[in-house]
């Protein structure tokens, strides 16, 4: 009996498979089914880990190659680079190289064209000696013979001119004094005519009163004032004559008053002032109007007051008077006359030389043109070319 109970119970129950007592069979297989659960729970947690290790490890491979790439990549880019700098460093090297090597072609040139040059002077020398000598024969024979003619020249001059002073002085002797003075007037009048265009030059008719010629100074059209000019080519010399002359300037109210006259006071000569009226060489006359007109000028232009012009044309006449003046007055007469005689020299002397001197600068142009030439051939030149000998 017992063993069938139990034979029935077998089979109705099942032993539990946590704590190993008897349960039913719906328990068991509720505990059976929870157990599943909870051991596909535990599978899927596990696989989910095991995932998450795998993903973590793939990850990490992952990473670890990206790094190997990474240094191999800068490895053969360091290697790229380090080839680059040296294929740099060579070119470098090969450009200097280059470079040394075209300034020593370039110096190497310019020696051989020195020692062109040179060998071309030295082989042209012979020849420019040989010109100089022949130059310097030449203005010797042109010199002399121009020496000679000149010579012959001035003594035919010389006895024209002295005709013509005997003529002179065979008319002077049968002219009066007032035809003497008219004709010294009208070259001075002619002179500042054409010295001084701009300025208002007229004369007085013979017979009416006043100073031989008025010259009103003229600037933009404006009058600056007034020189009163009295011509007087005597034998002797008369205080009347500044007088009339100083009278006239006041009644015409001229700034100056100038006595072109071939005499002067005892004493005196070329230029002197007598009663504020300035006596001076008719062939000096110009100079001194022309200084007195720079000098209208510029006091015009300033604005001066009559007292600041008085002033300046007192201390203008001590200048003009004083001995260091006259002296150079002395000199500048002296080398106008010089220079005029030199040009008549000059000008007959230097028609042949100059003739002469183009044709020489002619030959050494051409020679420096050739000697140009040989060295630009030289320098310029793609090959080593033999410099033509002179013959």
């Amino acid at each position: 009996m017992p063993e069938e109970r139990k034979l029935m119970m077998t089979s109705t129950s099942e032993q539990c498979p946590w704590c190993g007592s008897v349960v039913s069979r719906a328990k068991f297989e509720e505990v059976q089914t929870k157990i599943r659960g909870q051991e596909q729970a535990k599978l899927a947690e596990a696989e989910k880990q095991l995932r998450a290790q795998l993903q973590a490890q793939h990850a990490v491979e992952v990473a670890k190659q990206r790094q190997v790439a990474e240094a191999n990549a800068r490895a053969e880019a360091n290697k790229q680079i380090a080839t680059a700098n040296a294929e740099r460093d060579l070119l470098q090297r090969e450009v200097k190289a280059a470079q040394a090597r075209e300034a020593a072609a370039l110096q190497s040139a310019r020696q051989e064209a020195d020692s062109a040059v040179k060998l071309k002077l030295k082989e042209l020398e012979p020849q420019r000696q040989k010109d100089l000598a022949d130059l310097r024969d030449s203005l010797e024979k042109d010199r002399d013979r121009s020496l000679g003619k000149l010579q012959a020249d001035f003594n035919r001059d010389r006895e024209k001119l002295q005709e013509k002073i005997q003529e002179m002085e065979r008319q002077i002797q049968k002219k009066t004094s007032q035809d003497l003075g008219d004709g010294a007037e009208l070259d001075l009048y002619e002179i500042l005519r054409e010295s001084f265009p701009d300025d208002r030059i007229t004369r007085v008719q013979k017979g009416q009163p006043g100073a031989d010629i008025h010259h009103e100074v003229m600037y933009k059209g404006q009058c600056c004032g007034k020189i009163l000019i009295d011509s007087k080519n005597r034998h002797g010399w008369q205080n009347a004559f500044v007088t009339k002359l100083r009278q006239d300037q006041t009644e015409a109210s001229a700034e100056h008053a100038i006595l072109a006259s071939n005499v002067f006071p005892a004493g005196k000569k070329e230029m002197c002032i007598e009663s504020d009226v300035i006596v001076v060489n008719p062939a000096r006359a110009k100079h001194v109007i022309s200084l007195l007109r720079r000098t209208m000028i510029t006091v015009h232009v300033r604005g001066l007051s009559m007292t600041e012009r008085a002033t300046k044309m007192a201390r203008l006449y001590r200048l003009i008077s004083s001995e260091a003046y006259r002296q150079r007055f002395d000199e500048l007469g002296k080398l106008t006359n010089d220079v005029l005689d030199l040009d008549v020299q000059e000008k007959k002397s230097h028609d042949n030389v100059w003739r002469k001197r183009g044709a020489l600068a002619t030959r050494m142009s051409n020679a420096l043109r050739e000697i140009e030439t040989d060295v630009a051939a030289v320098v310029e030149g793609e090959e080593q070319k033999e410099l033509p000998v002179a013959s």
